[in-house]
């Protein structure tokens, strides 16, 4: 097993990029609750701690609710200008002692598939504001293709970015919600889910419009499931038994530690109705 041996801490978010320019292999720290993690994967050899580089916080104004990259769960969960979807899925990260620790910059960039953040995130349309070695200025771009690009630099090895801030748009009529299920309370997520959506007129039934669907733990990252999405736009939601039966079959899961993807294909099913028949106004506040 690798320990580390080069460490760098970095004041601001140029100083880390200076740093990642002279070693373009070492590792971005952010809490440390995964890369440090104990669980007999290498280490890497070389990091840079980013502790001091990221922003910190939550502000909302007007209809933006701009997270810094370096907030922790635990903030995010106390905070009063975060909508409770987001709070929930804050406080879905395992137990307190990590939410102290882990960052939300952190937990996106690592974009595993049982990320507690990406899946409302995603589904809310949310923007990231990020710096590269190649572009230190500032660029905003949405979360979702920004996961695509560093995972498409990440199988190359040349991923520098480093994520400054998440900006989630809180629209008014928008409502949302988040569901995990977890072996155990102090439990990463097995599965994840989050939908958001408007409704319209109820001269048209109630139907659902604008609807975004993101689900994590079925593979590899969590993501988007437009598929799914099309079951249901444009119509009045059915009742809780003929959604889990149209959404199970699209569903494509793999087998691992966690569970089977047959459970998962079932237990998906039953999280995706839980957050589209349960979401709640996003817009809390006048």
């Amino acid at each position: 097993m690798t320990k580390v041996a080069r460490y760098v801490k970095a004041a601001s978010a140029a100083e880390a990029l200076e740093a990642k320019r002279a070693d373009p292999s070492a590792a971005y720290l952010a809490g440390g609750t995964y890369v440090l993690a104990g669980d007999g994967r290498d280490k890497p050899e070389s990091v840079i701690d980013l502790g001091a580089a990221l922003p910190r916080g939550l502000a909302l104004e007007g209809a933006v609710l701009t997270i810094g990259a370096g907030t922790t769960f635990q903030e995010i969960a106390e905070s009063k200008d975060a909508p409770s979807c987001i709070v929930e899925a804050a406080l879905s990260m395992v137990n307190r002692n990590t939410r102290n620790r882990g960052t939300l910059g952190g937990n996106l960039g690592a974009d595993k598939s049982c990320s507690s953040m990406l899946p409302i995130l995603i589904a809310l349309e949310a923007e990231v504001e990020v710096v590269s070695t190649s572009s230190p200025q500032p660029r905003r771009i949405e979360l979702e293709a920004w996961l695509r690009a560093r995972a498409e630099s990440m199988a190359t090895a040349r991923a520098s970015d480093i994520l400054l801030r998440v900006l989630v748009p809180i629209k008014e009529g928008r409502r949302a919600a988040y569901r995990r299920w977890n072996r155990v309370s102090c439990d990463l997520s097995v599965l994840g889910a989050a939908a958001a959506y408007e409704l319209e007129s109820p001269l048209k039934g109630e139907a659902i419009t604008r609807l975004r669907i993101a689900l994590g733990g079925l593979g590899p990252n969590a993501r988007r499931f437009p598929a799914l999405e099309a079951l249901f736009q444009g119509k009045p939601l059915p009742p809780r038994e003929d959604i889990e039966a149209a959404a199970a079959p699209l569903l494509r899961p793999v087998d691992d530690l966690r569970a089977s993807a047959a459970f998962k294909r079932l237990r998906g099913a039953q999280l995706l109705a839980d957050a589209l028949l349960e979401a709640a106004p996003v817009r809390t506040v006048p």
